[in-house]
């Protein structure tokens, strides 16, 4: 049972109402379903930050870019930018660091590859 003594519900049906949004798009007017298809249409590029946003039953126009699920959005977007900047740069000197000490060491490197172990015998005459 769920909180409050109700029965859970079936899956997949939804307690939340179905909200069309109507958005002013390209000179014509393009009705969305839900909020879901709004951001599957917003992350493919169909709808623009300056495309104009209602819902249904509404006057006021809103810009899609200053709706808050998208500006949340658009704000996680831009932190993981910066994240990935910052550990391809952090991985970037990683390598360099190991370049310059493998390019540093190779002598000694080499010298103990080609080495024996102690007691090995050397098979093959010179």
């Amino acid at each position: 049972m769920r909180a409050g003594g109700r029965l859970p519900l079936p899956a997949g049906v939804s307690t939340v109402p179905a909200m069309k949004l109507l958005v002013r798009h390209a000179g014509g007017e393009l009705t969305v379903g839900s909020q879901k298809e709004f951001l599957v249409l917003w992350q493919r590029g169909v709808i623009a930050a300056d495309d104009l946003v209602r819902r249904e039953g509404q006057e006021r126009w809103t810009a899609a870019g200053e709706l808050p699920w998208i500006h949340g959005m658009r704000m996680d977007a831009r932190k993981d930018s910066r994240r990935l900047i910052w550990l391809t740069l952090v991985l970037m000197l990683a390598g360099l660091a190991a370049a310059v000490w493998i390019q540093g060491h190779a002598p000694q490197v080499a010298r103990r590859a080609g080495e024996r172990p102690p007691g090995a015998v050397r098979a093959v005459p010179r």
